[in-house]
């Protein structure tokens, strides 16, 4: 069993998970001057100047053996909204909050270490192996202890659920990607109900990235998988170190599951509060909560003079990007999305977003590889900010510009809502400088602010013309999940933007066993799909996570997610 580090982005079963973007935790290309100090594992005092620059392949989370870790305590972290839907597996359940809860209390197969090394997570899976190339079949094995907390043991029976729900194969489902299970001809029970034998059709690599979690079969029931999770996190139908105690829409709290078969739970009980950005930074000062994320130097300054806390910083496994409305009038038009790309000055939007963070970075050009991983290529080559590119581009197909200094058309204003979630002050600044961008170009930006807890309505409703959201994963594998983002028929490519020419690169990847050439060819996808400008990638960044001295194996660690059941306080 493994938990995410993060208190801003989670993954969950597409490894591809959406989480909103209010408030920033990434870096900018001028932050300040970053210290030549290196950064401790443990982390550094917020009054720290300057803040030390993180080392790729290090951890920050206070790395401690299970001896050193006392038993009992309370962790209390904000969360921004307490999930409207549980069910991970489901595109309207496949967000941030929904992971934050799932890593405590569900099955999750894979563990990797701060580099990206995988292998099986043995309180769950004992092996995973591919026994034949032609066809490509892969054994696992489930360790015989595993059951879920209604007493059902864990077999292949959840394998097969799994795929049927994910593969795409039925409309009866609808889950936030079905790359990989796509591609499977058969999932068997092997020579007994903890052996899972799945064969596949078509070739998908690397195997690893499948089945890293698992549904109960009662998800296999269409009417349940879509609406029984709404409100209720179904504790029967889990199987983790912790199970839900209660919950409602402002808090929900997990326990030690009695049930659980692996090491003992060091915490005696998780508790959620659903906050906003404001009320979270002053909750952490006034002792109600033991984390918090501080990616702005106005969060930072708040705590710099608390004492008895650590602020401990590394390489985000995320990315915030734009993302355009596919019911937009204005948005709809290739030519008016890439206007607003031309229009939007990202190093600006950066330094809003980082001043006074130490923090330097280059923009981001892919969505699925971060600039401090060898693989990383920049997919945006050659393309940069250029307001009179983007007036052009309006002017060429027949926009004229009015008395107010905006595009008209056929009586039409070149008019959008951007939508901006939360009360984070970086994040109103940023929307206010994109206002003025956009208004530079002639296109009128109106800003809708919504509560963080309307995101994932806001989201998977497509109730936005542009937004910033953020994609996060929890393996070294994206260039294995790009047509989640990219794909015209993915659920979670929620500009809708996409052509036959783009699936059919980006559905190659997979096929390639050779993880130099896969990723080679995946790089080549995404150029091509960022290229119609559904999405712009902003910033990665650091995460920056703020906790109180003592909170041990908690904190940035590379693709390392921690056993939950070691998170803890340090004796």
């Amino acid at each position: 069993m493994k938990i995410n580090k993060y208190l801003a982005v989670a993954v969950t079963a597409s490894a591809l998970a959406l989480t909103g973007c209010g408030g920033p935790s990434g870096g900018g290309t001028e932050g300040g001057e970053s210290s030549t100090a290196t950064q401790p594992p443990q982390g550094v005092a917020p009054d720290t100047s300057p803040m030390p620059m993180p080392e790729v392949g290090q951890l920050y989370n206070n790395p401690q053996k299970r001896e050193n870790v006392k038993d009992g305590g309370t962790l209390t972290l904000p969360i921004g909204e307490i999930p409207p839907n549980f069910n991970g597996f489901n595109i309207d359940g496949n967000s941030v909050y929904t992971r934050y809860i799932d890593e405590w209390s569900s099955p999750n197969l894979w563990n990797f270490t701060e580099g990206g090394e995988a292998s099986p997570d043995k309180d769950y899976l004992l092996s995973a192996e591919l026994v034949s190339e032609d066809p490509e079949t892969i054994k696992y094995v489930l360790n015989p202890d595993a059951k879920w907390n209604n007493g059902d043991p864990i077999t292949w029976k959840s394998f097969e659920t799994t795929w049927k729900t994910q593969s795409g194969a039925s409309d009866k489902y609808n889950p936030s990607s079905t790359d990989g299970y796509e591609n499977i001809e058969s999932v068997k029970m092997g020579e007994n109900e903890k052996e899972a034998i799945v064969t596949f059709k078509t070739l998908f690599y690397p195997y690893q990235t499948l089945f890293s979690n698992l549904e109960h079969p009662k998800n296999l029931d269409p009417e349940f998988y879509k609406t029984g999770w709404v409100n209720d996190p179904h504790n029967e139908l889990r199987a983790g170190p912790y199970k839900i105690s209660g919950h409602s829409k402002t808090q929900l709290t997990l326990v030690p599951n009695p049930d659980w078969w692996g090491e003992k739970p060091k915490l005696d009980k998780i508790v959620y509060k659903q906050m906003e950005s404001t009320a979270s930074i002053n909750a952490f000062q006034n002792g109600e909560i033991d984390a918090t994320a501080v990616g702005t130097a106005d969060r930072l300054a708040q705590i710099k003079d608390m004492e008895d806390v650590q602020v401990r910083r590394g390489f985000d496994n995320s990315v915030g990007v734009y993302t355009f409305g596919q019911d937009s009038d204005l948005f709809k038009n290739d030519y008016a999305r890439k206007a607003f790309a031309l229009s939007t000055d990202r190093e600006q939007l950066q330094k809003i977003e980082f001043e006074g963070m130490d923090w330097k970075e280059p923009l981001p050009g892919s969505e699925v590889l971060y600039p401090w991983m060898p693989t990383y290529k920049d997919n945006l080559e050659g393309f940069s900010y250029d307001v009179e590119a983007a007036k052009k581009l309006m002017e060429d197909n027949g926009w004229t510009m009015g008395e107010d200094g905006y595009y008209t058309k056929d009586g039409k204003v070149a008019e959008f809502n951007y939508v901006n979630f939360g009360d984070n002050p970086i994040s109103a600044a940023r929307a206010r400088a994109q206002q003025a961008m956009s208004k530079e170009a002639g296109l009128k930006l109106n800003i809708e602010n919504k509560k963080s807890a309307d995101f994932s309505k806001t989201i998977t409703s497509g109730a936005f013309d542009v937004v910033i959201m953020a994609w996060s994963q929890s393996d070294p594998y994206g260039y294995a999940w790009a047509c989640q983002l990219y794909c015209s028929d993915s659920e979670s490519n929620f500009s809708g933007v996409g052509s036959e020419e783009v699936d059919k690169m980006m559905k190659k990847v997979t096929t390639v066993a050779d993880p130099k050439e896969a990723i080679k060819l995946a790089n080549e996808a995404e150029a091509k799909a960022l290229g119609l400008f559904g999405t712009l990638p902003l910033s990665n960044g650091p995460e920056m996570t703020a906790v109180k001295a003592g909170l041990a194996n908690y904190g940035p660690s590379g693709w390392l997610v921690e056993e939950p059941e070691n998170i803890g306080w340090v004796k």
